[in-house]
């Protein structure tokens, strides 16, 4: 293969087209359709692959091995970046010349990025309210929870936004949704940074977009931006958190750096704590459990012995805590060659 017949990563069409990726690891199993295949293309992106499983060559994917797939295209599917579908002509090659990846500047309205050559970065955090009795909350099921917090840090994060919800009514979480909507407007073009392990956080807050407030610019609010899921990282890095990667001591909110009047032993008396990450129910770390509590106590106000404003600290220093995780991230060099898709481009499955 001549190097002007080389594609790569971001050069992908949704009809498909021939491109050579090394694969790094390899993710699924036995009963799957598809692996997951974490890959690098000749520009250095880190992208994700679902491949079908009849694909496998010689029936393994040899890891540092570099492939040709002859068919592969943009996935529809979040926490996936492109697809090759049964049926595609997959063969081992030697590794293909390198090339670097252009900087920002130099792409018409491309589709995918390196998020080494993002300019602008803006780390988010979402925090959902269950409704009622649900604790399963599903981004595919806009009933099952409503917002309670979205978080912004801008750039390095000294300049933060902190969006919380105030009263129970569902006004009050359209209200807030407006004013992400703003945000994200005015951020058009930048990389979102997220964390959130498997909550998904760009889905729950695309969904009840969708679903809570009108018009189609809200729907699409998101769609202008591109997404750096830093969840990755560890995928490719011989640490298994993401504070090792960043360089830097993420504690957890602890309950007991705010007086709220009220001891977690008091809502948790009922819990099966071997069910969580918690030692004790007295164990002063929070939990997005204990979040979906008091957030309850702090929108009803009904227990006059709850401290209201060392509570409404207390939820908002829970919803932001990631963002200083997240801004750290952005700034290590595991980070710089992970494929960022924009959303728009890549599209949510609910839709």
């Amino acid at each position: 293969m001549s190097g002007t017949e080389q594609r790569c990563a971001r050069e992908v069409t949704t009809a498909g087209v021939a491109v050579p990726l090394r694969v790094d690891r390899v993710t699924g199993g036995p009963g799957q359709p598809a692996d997951t295949l974490h890959c690098t293309d000749i520009e250095g992106t880190n992208v994700r692959v679902s491949a079908d499983r009849s694909l496998v060559p010689d029936s393994t994917w040899e890891t540092d091995g570099w492939y040709r797939f002859g068919d592969i295209r943009r996935s529809g599917t979040p926490g996936i970046e492109l697809a090759a579908p049964s049926g595609s002509a997959v063969e081992r090659i030697d590794a293909p010349e390198q090339r670097a990846h252009p900087p920002l500047t130099d792409l018409d309205d491309p589709w995918l990025l390196q998020f080494g050559a993002s300019t602008e970065r803006v780390a988010v955090t979402v925090q959902p309210r269950p409704t009622d009795t649900v604790e399963a909350i599903s981004a595919d099921d806009p009933e099952s929870f409503e917002i309670g917090a979205v978080c912004f840090a801008y750039g390095d994060g000294t300049d933060t936004a902190v969006y919380h919800r105030e009263e129970p009514d569902p006004e009050d979480e359209r209200l807030l949704l407006e004013h992400v909507v703003d945000d994200l407007t005015a951020a058009e073009g930048a990389t979102l940074l997220t964390g959130g392990a498997d909550r998904a956080p760009l889905e729950l807050l695309d969904t009840r977009l969708e679903a809570a407030v009108d018009g189609d610019g809200a729907a699409r609010a998101l769609d202008g931006c591109f997404h750096a899921d830093l969840d990755r990282v560890t995928d490719s890095t011989e640490v298994d958190s993401l504070g090792a990667v960043a360089q830097i001591e993420h504690s957890p909110v602890r309950l007991d750096s705010y007086d709220i009047g009220v001891e977690p032993t008091a809502w948790r008396a009922d819990w099966d704590i071997d069910t969580t990450a918690l030692e004790t129910v007295s164990d002063p770390r929070m939990t997005d459990r204990d979040y979906a509590h008091l957030v309850e106590l702090h929108l009803g106000e009904t227990d006059e012995s709850v401290a209201s404003s060392a509570l409404s600290q207390c939820l908002k220093a829970y919803a932001s805590a990631e963002l200083s995780l997240l801004c750290a991230l952005g700034e290590a060099d595991a980070v710089d060659r992970l494929g960022c898709p924009r959303l728009g481009a890549r599209a949510f499955e609910q839709r």
